[in-house]
């Protein structure tokens, strides 16, 4: 009866140390999960506490984990992770400065790709405007030029025509009405000028506030730089017996965050493929169509 005791307990002890050897990830799992589900290489988790700052219930951050680890299990085919509420390894989001400073970021981020697209609508709006007045700076001097060659020609014929003809002649009636004509154009050429210098004048003022508008934007985001200085934003950390996510932007960052430190749960390390899970940084990623990258399947075979 001892023998056959202790043969059990070795039969466990050696299938308990064949689990590890050739399921590292196993080692996160509770002693009892191992021995109630022998053969079970599934790594269990459970979602631990959410401060609500972060805005996301409990039931979209399972939700959201169940995606995560669905991003392993689909591409390789293998049943990698099990939710359950008694597991050992837990995933917590711990909400501290570093989120509020990555909101408070974000908000300034947000501000100032505002004020650049302003700024660059009120310039294509000068560039605009300045193509037209100058348009219309050049028929002003066209016209002037036309203007001051008919009064030449007109100055020339009267004195030809009043050598020969008294006022009353038929030509010096005719000289007379174009002369009319003529100061008519003179004086609608000089209220298009009136207009020009108008509008040249708003010209200038709305330049004077494009200028002031970019030189405190300049300054903005030098204070931008200053507050935020780049560095690498860490969003989450594997510790063993618990994933602490403390820092995302929208869901499918947390997402991808919460898929990176399920692979480091299961032991893999990182790469060097901008695109890649695995990649100390989530930046390059497509987020919201996130596939695993071969690198990464490289990772996992070789683990």
């Amino acid at each position: 009866m001892r023998f056959f005791i202790l043969a059990i307990v070795l039969l466990f002890v050696g299938l308990l140390s064949y689990q590890l050897k050739t399921h590292d990830q196993l080692r996160y799992n509770s002693l009892a999960d191992r021995i109630l589900h022998p053969f079970d290489t599934r790594l269990r988790y459970q979602i631990a506490e959410v401060d609500p700052r972060f805005g996301i219930s409990q039931q979209e951050l399972i939700e959201l984990t169940q995606q995560a680890a669905d991003l392993w299990q689909n591409a390789s085919g293998q049943k990698l992770f099990v939710y359950d509420p008694d597991a050992q390894l837990k995933i917590h989001l711990v909400y501290d400065e570093r989120q509020d400073n990555f909101n408070a970021f974000k908000k300034m981020e947000t501000t100032l790709n505002t004020e650049q697209n302003k700024n660059q609508r009120v310039s294509e709006n000068l560039n605009t405007s300045q193509a037209y007045l100058e348009q219309l700076h050049t028929s002003i001097q066209q016209r002037r030029v036309l203007i001051d060659a008919e009064y030449q020609s007109l100055n020339q014929q009267r004195l030809s025509w009043s050598r020969l003809e008294d006022s009353q002649g038929e030509n010096r009636r005719r000289i007379d009405l174009q002369y009319q004509q003529l100061k008519e154009k003179s004086q609608q050429l000089k209220n298009d000028i009136d207009y020009f210098n108008q509008l040249n004048a708003q010209y200038n003022q709305q330049v004077d506030q494009y200028n002031h508008n970019i030189h405190r934007f300049n300054q903005n985001v030098t204070h931008a730089k200053q507050q935020f200085p780049a560095r690498e934003f860490h969003k989450g950390v594997f510790m063993g017996q618990e994933i602490q996510i403390y820092q995302f932007e929208n869901q499918d960052d947390l997402r991808l965050t919460l898929a990176h430190e399920l692979g480091h749960a299961l032991g893999l390390g990182h790469n060097s493929d901008p695109k890649a899970l695995m990649y100390p940084m989530l930046g390059a990623q497509d987020l919201a169509h996130f596939q695993l990258q071969p690198s990464d399947l490289a990772l996992l075979t070789a683990r």
